[in-house]
């Protein structure tokens, strides 16, 4: 299963499949299918209506590497997202509960005749690699050579672990991508992908420091040494190098890289979130669009669109798009964060607390510390008395100093409760180190990012809760400080127009 190029392409109900493109077309439109999710498909509907067991599937897609039971939830759950909104509904993957899944045709029979065909070398993989020993054996090992050595399939097996792990925002990526690189040390994509890894952190963005910042340098030269257009090194060394880039110089390096790789999902996500840190929220949701369309299967794609669509006052579409993401990775603390924050600032606190309270068995925050705060947030959000607003205020300023986390939520909430000094006093301390409260993120063994600048993001200024700080007269200075008005200054484009209307 592993080379799709052999494969016909073939129709699922109003859907044509062509897996030697990995595509999938139909009454919805067109889209990308990932390698994994294309073999998947290929083997339920080679079953023609029948029951295929999760064991077959895992044996014939994975092979020998050992994946859990994720992975295939997954992926199956990507292709009834293709079923829906490529094909219409015209075909369904059943779950056979005990037994395994079942693809079917909408009013259709199915027929041997709408199998996709099988590729004439589609013999078991067994006899293929023991054809391979055997011509090794007499011509000097130039058969083993054609017919892939295990030490490949462990390979594809790691990049596709590691590129799993990324998906879903797991720090783990960097060891299967250690392990990639061990076993092929001549490969800029794993390369690449191992100092992005080693370049973000657990929510994207988290610039490392010290030693890990030497560590992804160092990847992101050895790949760009085997090719100089290797997007994902090019990524890590402008996380790297944040720090000393101002806001024109970054965004031309992520529209550059974008130019050199527009099917890198992780570059759009990073040019995605850059338009926003400046205001330009429209032209990021249409990034976010874009990098959904080439990994639908990633859960930061999903809450950040639902973040665009919100602060866009598009909350109609906002809630579908979260809960949606909230049924696929229903632990997955970013997705978590994201639905709390829409019902927090959407007049919906009880929600929100509800969310906080299952903090224990559902985790949503990085820290300890931020429970207790935003049970006295949500406290005010939803009863906004002097009372509850002086309680919110003072463990929203008192967690700001010690967490970075803490300080980006706070922002919000202060300006959404009408505690503008007090938003301002965070602001300036989070994000330019000056004023009355200068965040000082506490030593945490789960945070070895928790001082990087990835931290200091500019978000929270273009959403709906902090409308009263941008109308606010000192909003000029923190822009000022920030860099960002000689950005829009040089860019000859400022922030949404929308984001400032009284």
């Amino acid at each position: 299963m592993a080379d799709l190029a052999g494969r016909a392409d073939f129709r699922l109900g109003e859907a044509t499949i062509k897996p030697a493109l990995r595509t999938m077309s139909g009454p919805g439109g067109s889209a990308d299918v990932e390698p994994r999710v294309m073999q998947v498909l290929i083997v339920l509907a080679e079953a023609a209506g029948g029951v295929v067991t999760r064991e077959a599937l895992f044996q014939r897609c994975w092979g020998p590497v050992y994946v859990g039971d994720d992975s295939l939830n997954r992926t199956v759950g990507v292709i009834r997202k293709l079923a829906s909104d490529v094909a219409c509904d015209s075909f369904a993957v059943e779950t056979m509960r005990g037994a395994g899944y079942r693809l079917t045709v909408a009013g259709e029979a199915s027929t041997p005749e709408d199998r996709p065909p099988r590729p004439a070398a589609a013999a078991s993989r067994r006899r293929f690699v023991a054809a391979g020993l055997a011509a090794g054996a007499v011509s000097g090992g130039v058969g083993w050579i054609a017919f892939h050595p295990r030490s490949d399939t462990r390979f594809d097996g790691l990049m596709q672990l590691g590129s799993d792990a990324l998906r879903l925002d797991d720090p783990a990526s960097a060891k299967y991508f250690r392990q990639a690189v061990a076993l092929e040390p001549g490969n800029a994509r794993a390369w690449g992908l191992l100092a992005y890894s080693l370049a973000s952190g657990v929510y994207g963005g988290i610039t490392v420091t010290g030693r890990g910042a030497q560590a992804a340098e160092q990847a992101a030269r050895k790949a760009l040494a085997i090719d100089p257009n290797q997007s994902d090194a090019l990524l890590a060394l402008t996380f790297i190098q944040s720090d000393t880039l101002d806001w024109f110089e970054r965004e031309k390096r992520l529209r550059g890289i974008a130019a050199i790789d527009p099917r890198n999902p992780r570059v759009m996500r990073s040019l995605g979130s850059f338009l926003h840190g400046v205001g330009r929220c429209r032209e990021s949701l249409d990034v976010v669009e874009r990098a959904l369309v080439l990994e639908p299967l990633a859960p930061d794609h999903w809450v950040r669109k639902a973040m665009r669509l919100w602060v866009l006052g598009r909350l109609a579409e906002a809630d579908p798009v979260i809960d949606r993401a909230m049924q696929f990775w229903p632990a997955h603390p970013l997705v978590r964060l994201g639905r709390l924050m829409i019902y927090a600032f959407t007049g919906r606190a009880v929600a929100a607390l509800a969310m906080v309270e299952q903090e224990e068995r559902n985790p949503i925050f990085v820290s300890a510390a931020a429970a207790p705060v935003w049970r006295a947030s949500l406290a005010a959000l939803e009863t906004p008395a002097p009372s509850t607003i002086a309680a919110a205020r003072t463990a929203n300023v008192e967690g700001s100093a010690g967490s970075p986390q803490i300080a980006a939520w706070a922002i919000l909430v202060l300006s959404a409760l009408g505690e503008l000094d007090a938003a301002f006093d965070v602001a300036n301390g989070f994000l330019l180190d000056r004023g009355a409260v200068i965040v000082r993120p506490r030593p945490d063994p789960r945070l070895p990012h928790a001082s990087g600048a990835g931290w200091r993001n500019t978000f929270g200024l273009f959403t709906p809760p902090t409308k009263a700080m941008r109308l606010d007269p000192r909003l000029g200075p923190l822009a000022d400080g920030l860099g960002l008005t000689d950005y829009w200054r040089r860019r000859r484009t400022g922030p949404d127009a929308f984001l400032f209307e009284a």
